[in-house]
């Protein structure tokens, strides 16, 4: 046991500062959607990313500061394609308390790499009820590139005076599709959290979205 503990990667050198640090910077990218923040380096102090199946490219380090803010023991969280590792899992459980998701789960947090994320896996979202919309699942997605390179999206809504336009690379235009069908499903949805490195922005369901050329 002591020889686990000791192999073990570490979580937030402070966890109060580093969890509360964070998780300002998720409300604020929920609040404004399709902005970027760059979360702070007290947030990121002390982290080091549990391995994926891809062993030589571990879980991102603002990855792993969302999900050691997001997740605990009152929940469960679907790790899926290359970041769904045993290493990974156990490393989540050990330092947050976090339940792994069966296959046939509804599971509130469904966390992948852009290239991972496919019908098989949005087709078993959650998306909430009209009377529960709450239920809704939140989907965290390691991009490639944001702000930068890949879909222009045009966003509008609710944080957003006009209208704001955000650069994301790596998830396909299918992905992209389905999310405008979601918008007549409203007040049921998925709120999507992207992150690259250390940055993140956030959609919220009630963001709708016209896709660029």
């Amino acid at each position: 046991m002591d020889t686990v503990l000791a192999d073990m990667s570490r979580a937030f050198r402070d966890p109060v500062d580093g969890a509360q640090r964070s998780f300002r910077a998720l409300l604020d990218a929920m609040a404004h959607p399709g902005s970027e923040r760059e979360l702070p380096a007290a947030a990121l102090a002390g982290i080091e990313p549990p391995a994926s199946c891809s062993r030589q490219r571990p879980m991102s380090l603002g990855m792993t500061a969302v999900l050691l803010t997001l997740l605990d023991a009152e929940t469960m969280v679907r790790l899926a394609g290359s970041l769904a590792s045993a290493e990974a899992l156990a490393y989540l459980r050990f330092h947050t308390g976090v339940r792994a998701a069966w296959i046939d789960d509804r599971a509130p947090f469904n966390v992948a790499r852009a290239a991972d994320v496919d019908d098989r896996l949005w087709s078993r979202l959650d998306l909430g009820t009209d009377e529960s919309p709450q239920r809704g699942a939140t989907l965290i997605v390691e991009v490639d590139a944001l702000g930068s390179a890949g879909t222009r999206l045009h966003l509008r809504g609710p944080g957003i005076p006009a209208e704001r336009s955000l650069d994301v690379d790596g998830l396909s235009r299918d992905f992209w599709l389905w999310r405008t069908r979601l918008q007549s499903e409203l007040p049921r949805g998925v709120d999507l959290v992207l992150v690259c490195g250390t940055r993140l922005a956030a959609i919220p369901r009630s963001t709708r979205i016209t896709l660029g050329l």
